[in-house]
């Protein structure tokens, strides 16, 4: 299979018939790449490879990828990389072509913060997610529902963060993060087999505590639930482990099972 590269180190332009851009047919990856090592690659490559299948869309070998991002290892900078499979250009309308030509962009961004020492303070967006069992857990190109909740935080200048619930009002994730709470000392995630994206980091965290012989508990949960917990934290593999200290009018502490993953996946004491 045939495979277009456009990295914005070449300053190619984009075919504005890519199916991508046409009706989001497509996948991503956001990276955080932190001088010539990216953070959790076989995990990021692996969920975009699998994902890729699920869609039926032709995804390059590992190999591949790591050749076209050594350029971007070579400047030796803390950045942000975005990698985006799409089913490429073709097809009429939403038939799919009769030859898939996928098309692979890189793209990088500055990273300045050290995302694991601000903490989340969040509402619960009025913004829900629908259930579709066939796109839950991928990280496909359509954000629409993100971008709303986006836009609808803006008229919430207190809250750095929203939550998003399904369409029967059970709690998903926020607009860029995982979600985990304790509550009854137990730690718990929502189920995410009708909506949501099942990130890198919750699967790390996840396997953690497989590993330590502790348990977590994935589920339906609603927001009450979350008003009812001892402490709260959000995650992904760019922005780490943060600590909720607020959702809507609640608020909590960052507790000792928030802390230690911390300290466990990014050495953060919390001192």
């Amino acid at each position: 299979m045939r495979y277009n590269l456009v990295t914005d180190l070449e300053k190619q332009q984009p075919d504005i018939h890519d199916r991508g851009l046409h009706y989001g047919d497509g996948l991503f990856e956001t990276l955080l790449l932190d001088g010539d090592k990216i953070h959790f690659w076989a995990l990021h490559y692996r969920r975009l490879s699998t994902s890729a299948a699920r869609l039926n869309i032709g995804c390059p070998d590992r190999s591949w990828f790591e050749r076209h991002l050594t350029p971007y290892l070579e400047l030796k900078q803390k950045l942000i990389i975005k990698i985006l499979l799409t089913r490429g250009s073709g097809g009429r309308a939403l038939k799919l072509p009769d030859e898939m030509s996928p098309t692979v962009y890189i793209l990088h961004y500055p990273c300045k913060n050290n995302f694991e020492n601000q903490s989340i303070k969040a509402i619960i967006s009025d913004i829900t997610l629908p259930k579709n069992k066939a796109l839950a857990g991928l990280k496909h190109l359509n954000r629409l529902n993100y971008v709303l909740a986006t836009q609808a935080l803006k008229q919430h200048q207190h809250f750095n963060e929203a939550l998003l619930c399904d369409d029967d009002g059970y709690v998903i994730e926020s607009i860029v993060h995982n979600i985990f709470f304790v509550k009854n000392n137990e730690l718990c995630t929502p189920n995410l087999s009708h909506s949501g994206v099942e990130g890198v980091m919750r699967q790390l965290i996840l396997e953690k505590m497989i590993q330590s012989h502790q348990a977590v508990k994935i589920g339906r949960f609603t927001r009450q639930d979350l008003f009812s917990a001892s402490e709260c934290f959000l995650c992904n593999s760019v922005q780490g482990i943060r600590p909720v200290l607020r959702i809507q009018e609640t608020e909590f502490a960052a507790g000792p099972v928030t802390r230690q993953l911390q300290e466990v996946f990014h050495g953060v004491t919390g001192h």
